[in-house]
């Protein structure tokens, strides 16, 4: 039931222009579009995107650990799964966007070079460090530990679900023998929190939570439930508004403990769309398109309606600034949303390999 609505959230996530991210535009020589907002523009995207959204991903790695838990695959098994669902679609992803930057910008250059700034930086030119930071995220020439992906920020969840499921046999492993032990070791590497260089601290704390949730048959949606609405609210506020008043706002404790309410707020919200039947019946079928839209959406298609809509709705005031936030980010799950079930009907073994075989 939430499936679809944590990617709408990780939509929202990619598309908000803040002062930070106008700062890193000019940082890079690129030439910021006019952004000009208050401080209630900027609060109401630190409550969503900075708040309540960053429950998303989190939710989605307890969710892949529960669901393999439960089914309790062997290992062999389990891989050929994952090659199909996670491997796959990387890969295929990953060539599109290959293809989108390096090879529509060596056709381009040749047919209508006046169009390239820099026709020299292209895919050809790549060094070997520039192609595993491109598609994985790392640096490994010495200039630092773990980034996003460059061809596809999101796809980091997939890189790190992939090397949480090949290390999924230690995990279970510390989980049986040391059950308080590691749960304690890995509580403290997402709090501190310890960079790890090979996947996000934070991926493997929810993935090993959802892993002792399915092997312990922890009954966490009703222990969430009898959580009041009230309570749970109270909490993230208060976490909400330490963590971007007075602390140390993102990749801070208190972030972390705010994630973690808002995590609970989301599972709670599953419960209310149970009981609503039109509600529940989207929800199942939007499911199903929900893994494409998250391939989909960034950079290409968020990019684009996200940077035409800047240039008839330029951001002078606080007004066009949440305009763009909002309206551009609705027309990317609903355009993303429509070429996913439009390609279901029209060719639907490349749908089912571009979204994992779900």
């Amino acid at each position: 039931m939430l499936r679809f609505l944590l990617i709408v959230l990780v939509v929202f996530i990619h598309n908000c222009y803040t002062t930070e991210s106008i700062q890193k535009i000019i940082a890079s020589g690129d030439v910021p579009p006019v952004f000009a907002e208050n401080a209630f523009g900027r609060w109401v995207k630190l409550f969503i995107t900075f708040g309540i959204a960053r429950s998303a991903v989190p939710l989605f790695f307890m969710f892949a650990a529960f669901l393999q838990a439960k089914k309790n695959d062997g290992y062999p098994v389990l891989l050929k799964k994952r090659a199909k669902s996670l491997l796959l679609p990387f890969v295929l992803w990953t060539a599109i966007y290959v293809f989108y930057y390096g090879g529509l910008k060596l056709l381009v250059a040749k047919i209508a070079p006046q169009f390239i700034s820099h026709p020299e930086n292209n895919m050809l030119a790549w060094t070997f460090s520039e192609w595993v930071h491109k598609i994985f995220g790392y640096r490994p020439n010495g200039k630092g530990g773990l980034d996003l992906p460059e061809l596809a920020v999101q796809f980091w969840f997939v890189r790190d679900l992939m090397i949480l499921v090949i290390i999924s046999p230690v995990l279970k492993w510390l989980i049986k023998n040391f059950p308080i032990g590691f749960l304690f070791f890995v509580t403290a590497v997402y709090a501190v929190p310890v960079q790890l260089y090979v996947l996000v601290s934070q991926a493997l704390f929810f993935y090993v939570l959802g892993l002792y949730w399915g092997m312990y048959d922890i009954p966490l949606f009703e222990t969430v439930d009898k959580i009041s609405w009230k309570e749970v609210a109270l909490l993230y506020m208060l976490s909400f508004f330490y963590t971007y008043k007075i602390g140390g706002g993102d990749h801070s404790t208190e972030h972390y403990f705010m994630v973690i309410t808002s995590c609970v707020i989301l599972l709670k919200l599953s419960a209310l769309i149970i009981k609503k039947e039109k509600l529940y019946a989207a929800s199942s079928y939007l499911a199903g398109f929900s893994f494409f839209l998250f391939a989909l959406h960034a950079p290409v298609l968020n990019g684009t309606v996200s940077k035409l809509w800047i240039r008839f709705f330029p951001m002078k005031n606080t007004f066009f600034c949440l305009l763009q936030y909002f309206v551009p980010t609705i027309l990317v799950i609903s355009i993303g949303t429509g070429i996913g079930i439009v390609l279901k009907k029209v060719c639907p073994p490349l749908f089912r390999l571009l979204n994992g075989g779900r």
